[in-house]
């Protein structure tokens, strides 16, 4: 049976067209608050082009919690589902029960060596950015500016950087205060 985690971790997932569902958030019913998977606790996968999710939301503003449950489809549309939340989660995990288990502390990996430094920026604590007013959420306690340009160039958010601090960045991304990366617009 799968085993819960956080929404984040299931991520990226992508589908057989190409598309790929790279982050996650809901708004919080109770102050608008977007609320990021890394907030979210629970059981994302693929069956079938789709994408079930159901987890347990905490919000980072109000700390409010709320669940989340839908499909997501293979044109990034996300569709309610109608079930109580108990049973979709029930669903679920007989569902993914032979699912492999996201990456975790208690998994055991070969290590391999780095052959290749990331390609894309890491930025310094002093470099000179403008930050968007359109804040996504909040990841250690800091807001996620939707976008950031630096040296005339614009960058939207696309993901946190992981907690081991392996992070591979492409050559369109750089690392913005060294836990949040953003891709070239």
């Amino acid at each position: 049976m799968a085993r819960p985690d956080k929404i984040s971790r299931f991520l990226p997932i992508s589908f057989a067209n190409g598309n790929s569902v790279r982050r996650f958030g809901k708004h919080c019913p109770s102050c608008r608050a977007m609320v990021g998977s890394e907030h979210m606790e629970g059981i994302a996968s693929k069956q079938q082009d789709k994408i079930f999710l159901a987890a347990q939301a905490r919000c980072p503003s109000c700390g409010a919690g709320f669940p989340v449950r839908c499909v997501i489809t293979d044109d990034k549309r996300v569709h309610r589902v109608l079930l109580p939340h108990w049973a979709f989660r029930m669903w679920l995990h007989m569902a993914t029960r032979n699912d492999p288990q996201p990456p975790g502390e208690d998994n055991w990996t070969l290590e391999t060596p780095q052959t290749q430094a990331p390609q894309g920026t890491v930025l310094p604590d002093n470099a000179f950015v403008t930050r968007s007013e359109e804040v996504l959420g909040r990841f250690q306690g800091e807001p996620i500016n939707a976008w950031i340009e630096y040296q005339g160039q614009r960058f939207v958010f696309e993901r946190a950087a992981p907690p081991s601090g392996d992070t591979r960045l492409d050559a369109s991304e750089l690392l913005f205060e060294g836990r949040l990366i953003y891709r070239q617009a």
